[in-house]
Order: structure tokens, then sequence, then C-alpha cells
């Protein structure tokens, strides 16, 4: 990574690296409800990727940044859990942190609390920086591995899940990628992912918890499918999904849901 990404990246303002922590507040609208007049979890999953977003700016590390040195921040890996899925017009709290790293990977923490200011979900993700003309992985600066709050624990633990093989899915659909489904790195918004990785679900499934690893990149043209299966257990509401591109069966992402 060049020198001067280093010099430009973390001379950041002392005010701001004792401050470490970040938090906005949103109105649950209607465009983000189900049936049930309750948040989705993929509009959960857009807002929390909204505060990061704000976040990075605010500590001069943003996807702007990182673009003037042609490198871009990746989502790797997305852990929600919802206790409860806010109502439409409440009014939540996401409340985010950078929380350390691996040196490959940058962790980031989230609490989501409701109205009443009780926390009603959690996530941790996973960040890599990406070179955009190589399309690999750049080490993660060691000034933002260093920037966890003290004393403070991770909201979910950091492990590894076993994400099962799919060869006979009991579930699938297919996707045309739409250039309105790319993002600013020109590829799938990580989001719809999850939208179609739930969507091929039944529809008396309820799902409060996903763990999605986003493996490889998909473009507009493309055909994606997106494939479930359902735990072994019969009282077992946990699923295993893969998305795979039709034209080669590459791994696009693969994830748990409960």
């Amino acid at each position: 990574m060049p020198v001067r990404l280093f010099t430009f990246l973390f001379l950041i303002k002392s005010n701001i690296v004792s401050n470490i922590t970040f938090q906005e507040t949103f109105k649950i609208r209607a465009s983000e409800i189900n049936f049930n007049q309750r948040a989705t979890l993929p509009a959960i999953c857009n807002l929390l990727q909204e505060v990061a977003g704000n976040h990075a700016r605010e500590l001069e590390f943003d996807i702007t940044d990182l673009q003037k040195d042609e490198l871009t921040w990746v989502l790797h890996r997305l852990h929600v859990k919802m206790d409860r899925f806010p109502e439409w017009r409440e009014t939540i709290t996401i409340k985010t942190w950078p929380s350390s790293g691996d040196g490959l990977r940058a962790y980031r923490d989230f609490l989501i609390k409701g109205e009443n200011n009780n926390v009603i979900g959690r996530s941790l993700s996973y960040w890599l920086i990406m070179n955009i003309q190589s399309r690999r992985p750049a080490r993660i600066p060691k000034k933002i591995l260093e920037m966890a709050p003290d004393n403070t624990d991770h909201v979910l633990p950091v492990n590894d899940p076993n994400y099962s093989e799919l060869d006979h899915p009991d579930y699938s659909q297919q996707f045309k990628v739409r250039k309105t489904d790319l993002d600013l790195n020109r590829h799938v918004n990580n989001v719809h992912f999850i939208e179609w990785a739930l969507s091929c679900l039944p529809e008396v499934s309820s799902v409060n918890e996903i763990d999605i690893r986003f493996m490889a990149e998909s473009v507009a043209g493309d055909v994606d499918i997106a494939e479930a299966k359902k735990h072994s257990s019969d009282s077992s509401n946990q699923y295993y999904h893969q998305i795979r591109r039709a034209s080669d069966n590459k791994i696009l992402a693969k994830a748990i849901s409960n």
C-alpha cells in the first residue's frame, strides 16, 4: 500500500480518535417494512452500512478517501442478530465503533436500540480493503486495527461458522443482475445477496439472524441463483444458504440463517 495513503489516512484528529463510537437515529419508513409492519432484515442491514460509512467519513478513511489511491472497502462478512424488529415509524438508534481486526479484516460492531432505549439487535461486521485494479485484498493499516474502545467486548462472538455445502438444496430462486443492483464498486450491493438468500425460503419462515460471508463479485448481466437447505432437525428454523453464478457455478456468498 502506498506510503502516502498511510500518511493521509492516519493523521486523524485526536478528538476523533478519542471518541471512536458513533451513533445515528432513524425513523423506520414504509419502504423498509413488511406486511407485518416491521422493518425487514435487509432494511436493517442497509441502515447498519449507512452508519458505518458515515462514521468512516468522520474518521477520514471512508470509501471515497480510499478510492483516491485505487483502494476501496469491501464487506467480507456480516452477522446480524435481532431480538425484535422495529415497527413502522419507530425511531431507532444505531451505535457503532471500529473494533480491531486480524490483519486482513477490520471488525466493526453495532448495537441497535429501540424507542425505549432497550437493545433490540446487534451486529458484527468484517471488512477488507481491496485494490481496485488487482481486485486483491490489501493489509489493514495498524492504526485502524488499534481503534477498538478500551474494555469493550464484541457484541457477537468472533468465530468461523461452518457454512455447509449445498449439493442438494431444498429451495432455489434465480435472479438477473440489473444495473440498479450495483454499488459504488460496480458490483452487486451485498444487501441484495441477503434479500435473495431470504427470498427463496418458504413463506412460513421467520428469520431473526443471519451470518453471511461474501466470497466473490457479481456484475450487471449476471444470472445468479440463491439456494437454501433446511437444517436436518425438524424443530430447527436454521437454513444454510449459498448464492452462485449460473454461468460458471462460482459461489458468490454463503450464509446461515435462523
